[in-house]
């Protein structure tokens, strides 16, 4: 292989070389620590580590893909003998293991979990799955009347099982109870359904730890060199694991940055990085500061705001791109006028510079302030994308879907249970399921199994009783092809069991829009021809145009004039299957489809969108990425920091948030605060951030008014004289 060291700057290259015992590389925004840590990887492998040894965990899939595909560009694949799904793999022909946090504690668990008196054939409860459950408990245990969020008691739990019950966040004695009644409730509800959730996964592997040291040293021996991606967003728990696996051999080898640790509201604690020697003293510290992304200009102020948090590890981001354009920071009266410039400023940057739209972002604090910002978008006609909104699994009919596919793997998840029982109606009514729900409560098992008690069925009415009869044969019947060994398709499996249900015809009927209706029945027929893996295929087949046939509403209902000849209609999709490849049994094909789902969350948000859009991000989202131009608006005292900050002690985290915005940014940056911004119908006063105050005087030129542009001491061209001179070149 004979990989080439003379491509990485001096700093990386010590940190690919340096493999044996604790390594910190200290990795600033755009510095390469991906090319980095996969470099590091291949040469490993080129000095003889077996690349089954080798582990690196990150936080995202995305980022677990990225250097995935890196690597295997990089390495050739070994070819080894076929081997039995139980045999232990030749570490010498295996692929190194790069993935989550979460899909490394999935491994483990599905090899161990039985120590810990689980079955392995678990499933992993996702956000609406937990919310379910929470719900069900709530009800039981509330008062008449009395509504609890439970997404809020989902989070204190979160913190209680992550933190402990001694955690300071749980100072009140009565909030430490209700978390130890639930927790209690939560736990038992979900080893009833042989259900785990995302915590779980990192603790029950912990708990498997520490109560069997002979799968921990399982995993010592298999994973001998541990890399961790994001160092600086790990929490407690995952430190922990870390350590626990690299404990003996030392060789870990951590990549983050201080200085974009922005996630403590989620757990993450930054003195796992600035506190490393604790742990590991013998560590080496290496800092990658040569910034491949931006202009020195943007790294100045970004390096002049970031000192001025004093818990850090000192470093000096610099480029070699040179000064680049100064930053301009904006003053508007209010959000509107903001919103109104932002879609100018884009739209001048288009003419004038040739800057497509693609190479623009908006950046904020929070999703509130994206409305207005939309709004002056739409209206100049300027095409974007919002990071966020609905994702494509947490639609109904695809939620849906997946309870059917759960409840045939496992029938005890009474969650997914509860959601089918009556989609389509098949005559269980919400009490019926309300009272088999008490039953199995009182009992101590699941919905399904005392759906099958004679005494349970004989107290409700013979049509109810029958009903419930039918359910379980239907389960049982559709059950059976997927228990054996038999190499079956999963897609005619589930096309079966959607045409016995009805539920498409069911899809159609509850909707008024048939557009809406067609979109859903498709979202369905695509997830089903993905259960054999491989990409869906679309083809169009020739249809006779309709009536209306590419006719707007206004000119089929005779109110406009058609001025040209009506598009023929597109006809319904018809879906082709990749060929089949029925590696498995169809269970643990099934178990892997769901693992997949339920852990690659980040999915939806990490595709990109076809065509020329302008990005609007708040900037925790963006973290990770980059873009030539951006805009960072609400730069408010209240907004950023924000008004949180200063009562939970967490300015520095805002400072880094900030500081992430700023070195976003490869070429141009423009900052924007407002004197008033539209809350609840009416305009608010707004302040200037202090983090302002914090940038170099002479990285930036100061702007005032409608036309975006930099206004000096010596005053500034018009906006709209600038725009006809770059019309007329």
């Amino acid at each position: 292989m004979a990989f080439d060291l003379g491509s990485l700057n001096p700093e990386q290259r010590d940190a690919v070389v340096t493999f044996q015992g604790p390594v910190l590389i200290l990795a600033g925004a755009g510095t390469g620590k991906t090319r980095t840590l996969t470099c590091r990887i291949v040469h490993m492998i080129d000095r003889g580590v077996a690349p089954g040894h080798i582990l690196a965990v990150t936080f995202t899939n995305k980022a677990a893909r990225e250097m995935q595909e890196r690597v295997h560009e990089m390495v050739p694949k070994s070819r080894g003998p076929k081997r039995h799904r139980d045999e232990p793999e030749d570490p010498y022909t295996a692929r190194p293991t790069l993935c989550t946090f979460h899909s490394l504690c999935v491994r483990i668990l599905r090899q161990h979990i039985e120590k810990l008196g689980y079955k392995r054939n678990f499933v992993i409860y996702d956000e609406g799955d937990q919310l379910a459950a929470m719900k069900k408990i709530l009800s039981a245990i509330s008062a008449k009347g009395e509504k609890t969020d439970a997404g809020a008691v989902l989070s204190m739990l979160s913190k209680f099982k992550n933190s402990g019950p001694d955690s300071p966040v749980f100072g009140d004695e009565s909030v430490r109870a209700l978390a130890q009644h639930v927790s209690r409730r939560y736990e038992s509800a979900l080893r009833a359904a042989n259900a785990v959730d995302f915590d779980d996964l990192i603790l029950l592997t912990l708990r498997l730890f520490r109560e069997h040291p002979e799968a921990l040293e399982a995993c010592r021996r298999r994973w001998r060199y541990v890399m961790v991606d994001e160092y600086q967003d790990t929490n407690a728990s995952q430190f922990e694991l870390v350590n626990f696996l690299t404990k003996e051999s030392r060789n870990l080898c951590v990549v983050g940055d201080d200085d974009q640790s922005i996630y403590g509201w989620r757990g993450a604690e930054i003195a796992n990085i600035l506190g490393l020697e604790k742990h590991y003293p013998e560590v080496k510290v290496i800092k990658l500061e040569q910034n491949y992304r931006s202009t020195n200009t943007i790294l100045k102020a970004a390096n002049a705001v970031i000192r001025n948090n004093t818990k850090r590890r000192g470093k000096n981001l610099w480029s070699a791109k040179g000064a680049g354009n100064k930053i301009v920071v904006h003053a508007f009266t209010t959000d509107d006028e903001e919103a109104q410039t932002v879609a100018d400023n884009i739209e001048y940057d288009r003419v004038a510079h040739r800057v497509p739209w693609g190479g623009q972002a908006i950046l904020f604090r929070t999703n509130l302030q994206a409305r207005p910002i939309e709004t002056a978008l739409r209206k100049a006609k300027i095409r974007y994308r919002l990071i966020g909104g609905q994702s494509f699994f947490d639609r109904r009919e695809i939620r849906d879907f997946l309870a059917y596919v759960k409840t045939f793997v496992n029938p005890a998840d009474d969650v997914s249970l509860l959601r089918i029982a009556n989609t389509p109606a098949r005559g269980l009514s919400d009490v019926t399921m309300e009272r088999l729900l008490a039953f199995s409560s009182e009992r101590h098992t699941s919905v399904h199994a005392v759906m099958k008690h004679t005494d349970v069925q004989a107290s409700f009415q013979p049509r109810t009783a029958e009903a419930i009869r039918v359910l379980l044969a239907f389960i049982d019947r559709i059950r059976e092809p997927i228990l054996g060994m038999q190499r079956i398709s999963l897609s005619d499996w589930a096309d079966a069991w959607l045409k016995e249900t009805g539920y498409l015809e069911d899809l159609r009927r509850q909707e008024k829009d048939p557009e809406v209706a067609d979109n859903r029945v498709r979202n369905i027929s695509e997830l089903v021809a993905s259960l054999d893996g491989g990409e869906v295929r679309m083809v169009r087949p020739a249809a006779k145009p309709g009536p209306l046939a590419g006719k707007s509403l206004a000119v089929a209902a005779g109110l406009v004039e058609e001025k040209a000849p009506a598009k023929p209609a597109e006809p319904e999709p018809v879906i082709v299957r990749p060929p089949p490849t029925y590696l498995g049994s169809p269970m643990d094909r099934l178990n892997e489809f769901l693992e997949d789902l339920t852990l690659d969350s980040d999915r939806e948000s990490d595709k990109d969108d076809a065509g020329d859009l302008v990005t609007l991000i708040t900037m925790h989202a963006a973290k990770g990425l980059e873009f030539p131009h951006v805009q960072i608006v609400g730069v408010e005292d209240g907004l950023l920091p924000h008004m949180r900050s200063k009562v939970e002690g967490t300015l520095d985290e805002e400072r880094r948030l900030f500081y992430v915005g700023i070195t976003r940014a490869q070429e141009s940056l423009r900052i924007s605060h407002c004197g008033s911004r539209r809350k609840y119908g009416q305009f608010l006063p707004c302040h200037p951030s202090p983090f302002l105050k914090e940038l170099p005087a002479d990285c930036y030129n100061s702007a005032e008014g409608g036309t975006g542009e930099a206004v000096d001491s010596k005053g500034g061209d018009d906006f709209f004289a600038a725009m006809r001179a770059a019309l007329d070149d």
